[in-house]
């Protein structure tokens, strides 16, 4: 044999045992460190999901809490609720309610929207007071305040009104 025949050979044969080390070994190793790395992947998926339960929990239960502190259950419907909170907040105040009109409900892909409505007689310094007092408690979102002034003819004298459209989404 040649020196060039035993060059090409051994070149040959250190490809092929390159082949056969990196298909019984190397191959092995990198699916091995694949299967790894999503296992972490997924370990780690799943202690995120503990630490949200435990995180939702938590929320849930400070929620529940807030409710009691704030005297609302179950039981007691919004609209109880939204007139109550109302009532202690004009006492004292110059405020009267002229009209608190039925809810009107709509649902729509598993969702409900109740429109409150009610009209209030004051000041306007009260009268957004009252407004302010209501988006702070967070009992819904205004869709509508309007103001209007109106005479009384018996007595001669203008008084304000506001019309208050408040509505809450359920699921």
């Amino acid at each position: 044999m040649s020196n060039q025949q035993k060059n090409t050979g051994l070149i040959v044969g250190i490809f092929i045992g390159v082949f056969i080390a990196y298909h019984f070994s190397i191959k092995k190793t990198i699916i091995e460190k694949d299967k790894h790395t999503k296992l972490l992947k997924e370990k780690e998926l799943v202690d995120n999901a503990v630490n949200k339960l435990q995180y939702l929990q938590q929320k849930n239960n400070s929620l529940n809490d807030f409710l009691i502190s704030r005297n609302v259950s179950a039981e007691s419907s919004f609209q109880q609720l939204l007139l109550e909170k109302i009532t202690v907040f004009i006492q004292g105040k110059d405020i009267s309610i002229v009209a608190f009109d039925q809810p009107h409900r709509v649902e729509k892909n598993q969702t409900t929207i109740e429109t409150y409505s009610f009209e209030l007689k004051g000041n306007y310094i009260d009268l957004l007071k009252l407004i302010n007092f209501i988006e702070h408690e967070q009992l819904g979102e205004f869709i509508s305040v309007d103001f209007e002034k109106k005479k009384n003819y018996k007595t001669n004298r203008f008084y304000l009104t506001s019309t208050i459209f408040l509505q809450k989404t359920t699921n």
